[in-house]
């Protein structure tokens, strides 16, 4: 039974899978078993750690500790597992307790999601809402009054329903006397004032029908903590990992695997400084094993800058005056920052490799540079609602088609290295996180 102790508690985790630390800490009431889905699905690609939180599940179950005991665990299993940095998501009070962590030790949490949270509360949302329809729930006991009231929690019923009844039959309901210190342990916490002191990424995920988390408290969070965004899913209540798996799961990969934002112009100039390295034989070097050219790789950036630089160009000119927005791929890569870290495929011409200048090259990073050094200014002046369709993404305002230059070229980062070492040219040794800290 892996576990460890602290300040005489044992407390159960697991682990699977491997890459970067992934720490998942479940909400009230609950335990790992109830997100085994979840666990399973990131653990292909990352190293997940699953805990039972203090009270609950396989840990220790005393009737008197705090929210700060629960954040003092993670650190502990943190220390204990020799974890220098991880990513750290956390669903309902494992939310709560995840943005404790992230105040406590913020050069220890790379990316920080939190989902269906809230940054304070006087009780639990769960103690709040029984509280709220005592009259309704007079005679049940505590798993009837938490079915009775799935209504105001979640939208869709039948599936959190299915889930309840398969989680109920792996793991015992807490006795009333320990759901009781489990809801005693989170009152009166109030982490708003702290949240700026937060230098992880953060990614909030909120249900459109929480009724115990409503999405306003995660969209409040997000605009306090200073690199964070708001994702709202909106067929879920207070379950998006249930609710709707398939894309919580591929929005929360999607954000663990997108680099952050960098400095254009800078990483512009790491492109000019790589492809001055570069001997022509290099450019078009070309096997069997790769789709295209460091060359080919080359024009194919500098081609999409300019063709999103002549939107944003025309959004400034003559853009369409448009009500419509993106679409949800759309709304998806601007929420995240970046493009997901996916093989596309590429058309039939980038079969075969093609003769290209390296002087043709730099002029064209050149005309690249010297055109976003000129518009960026002028792009936060511009009518956001004057804007140029975009066949994926939908219709795109002139900030945000220069938005996608950075995008684009930052996309590109991990296919550059590859090529360059398929080319032999000496490895950078830059990594996307420490090319960011670089740069910017």
């Amino acid at each position: 039974m892996p576990s460890l102790i602290i300040n005489g508690v044992h407390i159960y985790y697991e682990e699977k899978g491997s890459g970067e630390p992934l720490i998942f800490l479940h909400g009230l009431g609950m335990n790992m078993l109830a997100h085994q889905h979840e666990i399973e699905g990131l653990a292909a690609a990352f190293h997940v750690i699953a805990m039972d939180l203090r009270g609950h599940g396989r840990s220790d179950k005393p009737l008197n500790y705090t929210l700060q005991d629960h954040i003092d665990d993670v650190i502990a299993l943190m220390d204990y597992l020799q974890i220098k940095k991880a990513n750290l998501l956390g669903c309902s009070m494992g939310s709560y307790i995840a943005q404790g962590v992230a105040i406590a030790v913020p050069e220890r949490i790379e990316k920080l999601i939190l989902v269906a949270a809230k940054s304070n509360g006087k009780t639990s949302s769960t103690a709040r809402l029984l509280a709220e329809h005592t009259e309704e729930t007079a005679g049940l006991d505590l798993q009837e009054k938490v079915q009775f009231l799935s209504k105001y929690m979640f939208h869709q019923l039948d599936r959190v329903g299915v889930w309840m009844n398969d989680f109920h039959q792996t793991a015992p309901l807490l006795t009333e006397e320990q759901q009781a210190a489990a809801n005693k342990a989170l009152e009166e916490f109030d982490f708003q004032s702290e949240l700026n002191r937060i230098t992880a990424r953060t990614l909030v995920i909120g249900g459109s029908y929480d009724g115990l988390n409503p999405p306003e408290e995660g969209k409040l969070i997000a605009s306090i903590i200073p690199s964070a965004v708001f994702v709202a899913f909106d067929q879920s209540g207070h379950a998006p990992n249930i609710e709707e798996p398939e894309r919580f799961i591929e929005t929360v990969k999607t954000f663990l695997d997108t680099s952050t934002p960098m400095n254009v112009l800078k990483l512009i100039d790491f492109y000019r400084e790589r492809l001055n390295r570069c001997s022509p034989e290099q450019l078009s070097y070309h096997s069997g094993n790769i789709a295209w050219s460091l060359g080919q790789m080359y024009d194919h950036v500098i081609e999409v800058s300019k063709e999103y630089l002549v939107n944003a160009k025309a959004c400034m000119k003559n853009g369409t005056m448009q009500p419509q927005g993106k679409t949800k791929a759309g709304e998806i890569l601007f929420s995240l920052g970046g493009f997901p870290p996916v093989k596309i495929k590429l058309p039939d011409e980038f079969d075969s490799p093609a003769m290209l200048r390296k002087e043709d090259l730099v002029d064209g990073l050149n005309q690249i540079r010297g055109l976003v050094m000129e518009w960026q200014g002028k792009v936060e002046a511009a009518d956001p609602c004057s804007k140029v369709k975009h066949d994926g993404f939908g219709w795109l305002n002139a900030k945000e088609w220069l938005e996608l230059v950075e995008m684009h070229f930052r996309h590109h980062l991990r296919q550059q290295a590859g090529l360059e070492r398929q080319a032999g040219i000496t490895p950078s040794h830059i990594s996307s996180s420490s090319l960011h800290s670089s740069i910017n």
